[in-house]
């Protein structure tokens, strides 16, 4: 075992084992408690990424899907937030009724059932909080997006993962079965959907039936992740707003409007009125806890909806643009896999080890991208945002063939 000391943000000493790739710092004393520990292991390739920006080597990162740094941000909307009267403050703990009205008006259900939050995570910490008691298990799709875990430890919920399977040319089916199974057994107090997924762009589909029914079968809530639900690219599907099972919508401005600072998100809720009697004034007495929604953002959500259609028209054609590129721009024997929805692109590659694709690219070609593993996907695999403007995302695909297939 070969060990040396490195820093890392001015975090103090790490131990490396560089054999295996990981990195830990060890804790002096357990004063933080257990649920907001931070498991501070590093994998090989986090570790290098690291390594590269402390000493000022520079890479590019084909992951970044921040709209900020690619254009995407309507300059409108900083006249709009500059206009609102930030002074008056008549708090709600569902967040003003104006902002409420404009969005039962755009997404459908009435003012009444939603919920303002400061964005999405802060929604779902909330619906963990109010769904399961501490240790109560809750469902996440794998593969997925890896925020959900941390959130729910947080919540002090455990997460148990429910499984989809790619099925070429352009399918992701949904294991029902053993998610029933699971249900009925475990006891989930929720179960999470992503419509469409990430990093899969898979949208619900056929599987919504199947979703709904093992809720009502097993008591569980429904909470739909639907943030990415318009960026449509080579599918589409129907949102899981229903009058059967509990339901939970969450949407938010970071990727309608391309503005992840303006830090406003929503929950809807839909299914059973009588259930709804229940679950409001819970809800309503976790959101007046915090009272989160900043006040100029509030007033402005009426106005600022009115930009979300013509936005997501924009990012759209950048996404299909990017994606022709991809597809042009790779060999046939690299899969760039179907892309229903999202920002993000699956690319499988015919190369040995999956940790040694991400770590060779980076240190080789200083091209920086998440493998499939980051998360729960096997093979080698490699996650590309579809973000950038055209000419640099040409380039960096350009750079990327050149790596994966020399001499072409």
């Amino acid at each position: 075992m070969t060990i040396h000391q490195v820093k890392q943000g001015g975090k103090g000493p790490l131990d490396v084992d560089l054999d295996k790739g990981v990195t830990i710092r060890r804790h002096p004393s357990g004063r933080v408690s257990t649920r907001a520990r931070v498991d501070e292991s590093q994998n090989q390739l986090s570790a290098l990424r690291s390594q590269y920006i402390e000493d000022g080597i520079p890479f590019d990162d084909l992951t970044d899907s921040n709209p900020t740094r690619h254009g995407l941000m309507n300059p409108e909307i900083g006249e709009i937030l500059a206009k609102q009267d930030a002074l008056s403050y008549d708090p709600d703990p569902k967040g003003p009724l104006v902002a409420r009205e404009a969005l039962a008006e755009r997404f459908g259900g009435e003012p009444d059932d939603y919920w303002l939050a400061s964005s999405t995570s802060e929604a779902y910490s909330w619906l963990f909080t109010l769904l399961a008691d501490p240790r109560g298990r809750i469902a996440i799709p794998a593969p997925g997006y890896p925020l959900l875990q941390p959130l729910a430890q947080l919540s002090s919920v455990r997460t148990d993962s429910y499984s989809s399977f790619y099925v070429p040319p352009g399918e992701w089916m949904l294991d029902a079965g053993a998610l029933k199974e699971d249900a009925e057994e475990r006891g989930y107090k929720s179960i999470v959907a992503v419509n469409p997924g990430n990093p899969t762009g898979a949208y619900i589909g056929s599987a919504r039936d199947e979703l709904l029914e093992t809720c009502a079968r097993t008591g569980a809530a429904l909470i739909s992740d639907e943030v990415f639900f318009p960026f449509a690219v080579e599918g589409g599907g129907e949102r899981l707003a229903n009058y059967e099972v509990p339901t939970f919508s969450l949407d938010g401005l970071s990727k309608l409007l391309c503005a992840p600072g303006l830090k406003c998100g929503w929950i809807r809720y839909s299914g059973p009125e009588e259930e709804k009697d229940e679950i409001t004034p819970a809800l309503d007495n976790i959101a007046d806890s915090f009272l989160p929604l900043n006040a100029v953002v509030a007033a402005a959500l009426p106005e600022l909806l009115e930009l979300a259609d013509a936005s997501v028209a924009n990012v759209v054609r950048r996404l299909r643009a990017n994606l022709k590129t991809l597809r042009e721009t790779l060999p046939e024997a690299f899969r760039v896999r179907k892309v229903e929805g999202g920002w993000t692109a699956l690319v499988d590659i015919p190369w040995e080890g999956e940790q040694e694709l991400s770590l060779a690219l980076l240190e080789q070609a200083h091209l920086y991208a998440h493998p499939g593993w980051f998360y729960d996907l096997s093979g080698s695999v490699l996650a590309i945002s579809l973000l950038p403007e055209p000419a640099s995302f040409a380039r960096l695909m350009g750079q990327l063939r050149d790596f994966l297939n020399p001499g072409e």
